[in-house]
């Protein structure tokens, strides 16, 4: 799917925290599944499981900060590609090769101890994760087309005012 001609890609710092709280939320959701499914299938530690979903979410949050930058810069290299399809799969290409060192230094805090570095599960997940960055610049891309469709929005109430008044003369 194309953008249409005179609107812009999405590259705004606006556009890049869209993008980035996006991945944000879908990844805690996958944490938190994860370690609910972790903690009911050993039977033990329910009473650590909201400390392990918020450290988790906490440090899901730092990893997708510290991220964006990397993010801003592909979107400034791709601001001339028009086509969404170009930037969500180069957006999924990043999301999952960036995942695979964060989860790497994860692994031992996760049921993944003696799994090859890049065995099925850590592939899975990194493909998961990459699917989460481009959900999120799918999405940037519609919350751009939405604002770019709103009329612009009055300064201040009272030009708006003084507008109709000498326009009414």
């Amino acid at each position: 799917m194309m953008a249409r001609a005179g609107r812009r890609v999405p590259f705004s710092f606006v556009d890049v925290t869209v993008h980035t709280l996006t991945t944000w939320a879908l990844a805690s959701i996958l944490v938190s599944a994860y370690w609910v499914v972790e903690f009911t299938a050993n039977g033990s530690g329910g009473d650590y499981l909201g400390a392990f979903i918020t450290a988790s979410i906490l440090a899901v949050f730092v990893f997708t900060w510290f991220g964006s930058p990397l993010a801003w810069l592909t979107g400034r290299a791709l601001r001339s590609v028009t086509a969404r399809w170009v930037h969500v799969a180069v957006f999924w290409a990043l999301g999952a090769l960036a995942s695979v060192p964060v989860m790497w230094l994860m692994i031992p805090w996760t049921g993944l101890d003696g799994e090859p570095h890049l065995g099925p599960r850590i592939v899975g997940a990194a493909a998961l994760c990459g699917a989460f960055a481009a959900a999120g610049r799918a999405l940037a891309f519609t919350a751009r087309a939405r604002r770019e469709r709103r009329p612009p929005r009055p300064a201040d109430p009272e030009d708006v005012l003084l507008d109709a008044q000498e326009s009414g003369r």
